[in-house]
């Protein structure tokens, strides 16, 4: 009987383990007896099972809420960095002329510069005029940004006021 009772034991402080670590929360965003990731179950459910196994099972809802909070925080950010971001990505600069050229042992494709021949010439980026319906939908967003607190009056008229200057 107590051989049975160990591989409970074991096995539902891996299951606890695996689980938690499937759920992705962050133990940052849970307070109290469930603020422990998942090797904390882990050794919490093989050296004190009777309270660890049914602490998890409680806080396993939380758990899940936490991490839906933190997959939405997560999305505002990518979000508002997108926002953020020039037609380039960060910065709005162009990307070097050799990054993403083929390595040693790699061929190159028609219509690619062989290996030694100059890149062609090209012409440094100038925004040019932007389409209205874009920075509409840009300013429907960095409103939308703003009303959620994620971005602050001052920015949103700096940034505002750049959107309509490209008009």
């Amino acid at each position: 009987m107590g051989g049975f009772f160990g591989l409970v034991v074991l096995a539902t402080s891996i299951w606890m383990a695996v689980d938690a670590s499937n759920i992705g929360y962050d133990k940052r965003d849970v307070n109290g007896l469930g603020a422990m990731g998942p090797a904390g179950w882990l050794i919490s459910g093989l050296l004190l099972w009777i309270v660890a196994f049914p602490l998890y099972l409680i806080s396993r809802p939380g758990l899940q809420a936490a991490a839906a909070r933190r997959r939405q925080y997560e999305l505002q950010a990518q979000q508002a960095a997108a926002l953020s971001a020039g037609p380039y990505g960060w910065g709005g600069y162009p990307p070097h002329p050799g990054y993403g050229t083929p390595t040693y042992g790699q061929s190159y494709g028609p219509g690619q510069p062989h290996a030694g021949a100059p890149w062609p010439a090209t012409a440094p980026y100038q925004a040019g005029p932007a389409d209205t319906e874009d920075v509409a939908d840009a300013l429907t967003k960095l409103a939308d940004l703003r009303d959620r607190g994620l971005v602050t009056d001052a920015e949103f008229a700096h940034k505002k006021a750049e959107l309509l200057a490209r008009l």
